[in-house]
């Protein structure tokens, strides 16, 4: 009853909190200049004269200043024009210069201030767009502060921000996921191709935002960029499609798009052809391919993984076909991508569900192997490695670099018939904390018997070990308060020539270990074993 009225209580939470975001919206969402103090932009497309020269690909704009545009900022957008502005002759703003491998300076909105002292005075300006499918005399104009402005500029773009941010989050969290994934030996790519394409995907629609100029005013750096992430959408596509998709490969399609991509770049280098004007070949391209995908996915329909991301899948790929063929029939105007964003949001959401579950599971059956890999390779009482972890990791050891060690308790028949096998047991824990000080690499493969393995030795080392072992069992010996007395046999043996198996060097060893335990039993501190 306690757990049911806690469940109720966090809906309770959970609903006061959604309440309170919903009216948040409402207020932003009407949010004005007003509330803030500055004056809002009013449109300013009447009262110019033009002149237009489409030979020139060129449209000058020219008006009087009045009392209205003082001090105050004239804003308006172009797609790949120069644009210059004069009062009476004299220049009061330039954007654009030209380069051997660009002809556009980019796409921008421009904020011309008006002087104080040009009242009466007359104001020209000048678009001079680099390509004559961008000539358009449909220039819309507004006046205002540059604060409101700017605040306007942004109101308008709210949605598509929010939605960027959304998925810009989401991305990093996909990110985030393949990371842990792989520091828990889970190897699985889709979601590190998803984020990545999630993050792509927000770094090229923000290309066309104001709020990327405010940050990133370089617009020739924004024109590479807008291209750069628009060409790597489909590899990153094919690459996802890939990971999620039994025996689904895109070789032939992923090189032949990265090599079309690399023509493009050569002619945008080289001045022959810039991106804006090998775009729709590059669309058209792109959308044949989005069709051989789509259709490849319906011949492997069988081997999807995930019925819930193919559902999601197709509204995405039919959302951003949809925003490339609009693109393509209003390049001048831009079309709105939040269509696409949203249905790629919807998708993200889907697929981070998806992966954060097979985490789960993936994580859950890891520790599972981990803890059977446990139980089958570790003595129970001593937690070292018992017969089957030697027998495995010794098939890694080149037999060249291989010493080997016979270790023998002694006594320990005596202590389990005379004390019993509780005492039996101290005794080898003892003596296997004893042997752990000495020894990096030991196994428990018998009742009594260890094997210790040292990778590329010499023989000084082997001897100084064995040494070392001999100190410490007379140091354990000589002190008080222990219930039993330690006493190991140790034999040791390297490769020789001739050696096949390891099984050659251990019969040494074990020969060795024979004439050690000899020793070690005549001169017994226990009387009754000798």
């Amino acid at each position: 009853m306690f757990k049911s009225f806690k469940l109720k209580r966090n809906y309770f939470i959970l609903l006061v909190l959604a309440v309170f975001l919903f009216f948040q919206g409402i207020l932003l969402s009407n949010l004005s200049s007003d509330m803030i103090q500055l004056d809002k932009p009013v449109s300013f497309n009447s009262g110019w004269s033009l002149k237009m020269d489409p030979a020139a690909d060129t449209v000058t704009m020219s008006r009087a200043v009045t009392d209205e545009m003082l001090g105050n900022v004239i804003c308006f957008f172009t797609y790949d024009a120069f644009v210059d502005a004069f009062v009476d002759g004299e220049s009061i703003y330039h954007f654009g210069e030209s380069h051997s491998y660009l002809k556009s300076p980019g796409s921008l909105r421009h904020m011309i201030d008006i002087p104080e002292n040009s009242l009466g005075k007359t104001l020209t300006v000048r678009v001079q767009y680099a390509y004559s499918g961008k000539y358009t005399t449909d220039i819309d104009i507004i006046l205002g502060g540059s604060g409101g402005i700017i605040l306007t500029l942004l109101r308008r773009e709210a949605i598509d921000l929010s939605v960027n941010l959304l998925m810009l989050v989401l991305g990093i969290i996909l990110c985030v996921i393949f990371v842990l994934q792989l520091k828990n030996n889970i190897h699985s790519e889709n979601c590190l191709y998803l984020g990545l394409l999630s993050l792509c995907f927000v770094f090229w629609t923000n290309n066309n935002l104001f709020f990327t100029q405010l940050i990133f005013p370089y617009s020739t750096a924004q024109y590479f960029c807008y291209y750069f992430f628009l060409s790597m959408l489909p590899l990153l596509l094919m690459c996802y499609l890939e990971t999620i998709t039994d025996g689904l490969r895109f070789n032939r399609l992923f090189w032949i798009h990265l090599a079309l991509c690399a023509a493009i770049t050569f002619l945008q280098l080289s001045g022959i052809s810039e991106f804006t004007e090998s775009l729709p070949v590059f669309l058209i391209y792109s959308s044949v391919e989005m069709v051989i995908v789509i259709l490849k996915l319906v011949k492997n329909r069988k081997s999807h993984r995930n019925a819930l991301l193919v559902g999601a899948f197709i509204v995405m790929v039919v959302c951003i076909l949809l925003n490339a063929v609009l693109y393509l029939f209003n390049q001048t105007n831009g079309v709105s991508t939040t269509m696409a964003k949203l249905g790629i949001s919807i998708y993200l959401i889907v697929s981070i569900y998806v992966s954060i579950n097979g985490v789960v599971t993936n994580l859950a059956k890891v520790q599972q192997s981990e803890l059977l890999h446990k139980i089958a390779f570790t003595d129970s009482l001593t937690q070292v490695g018992n017969r089957y972890a030697f027998n495995y990791n010794i098939n890694e050891v080149d037999l060249r670099d291989l010493s080997l060690f016979s270790l023998d308790i002694n006594n320990l028949k005596y202590y389990n018939d005379t004390f019993g096998h509780a005492c039996g047991d101290t005794l080898i824990c003892e003596a296997t904390q004893m042997l752990n000080e000495v020894f990096s690499k030991l196994y428990r493969t018998g009742g009594d018997e260890f094997i210790a393995v040292e990778i590329k030795s010499s023989a000084e080392h082997l001897q100084y070990l064995k040494n070392e072992l001999s100190e410490k069992m007379n140091e354990y010996n000589g002190g008080e308060g222990h219930d039993v007395v330690v006493e190991i046999a140790c034999g040791y043996s390297t490769y020789n020539e001739g050696d096949v198996f390891y099984e050659d060097i251990l019969k040494r060893a074990d020969a060795q270990m024979y004439y050690d335990k000899g020793r070690i039993k005549m001169a017994s501190k226990i009387k009754s074993v000798r």
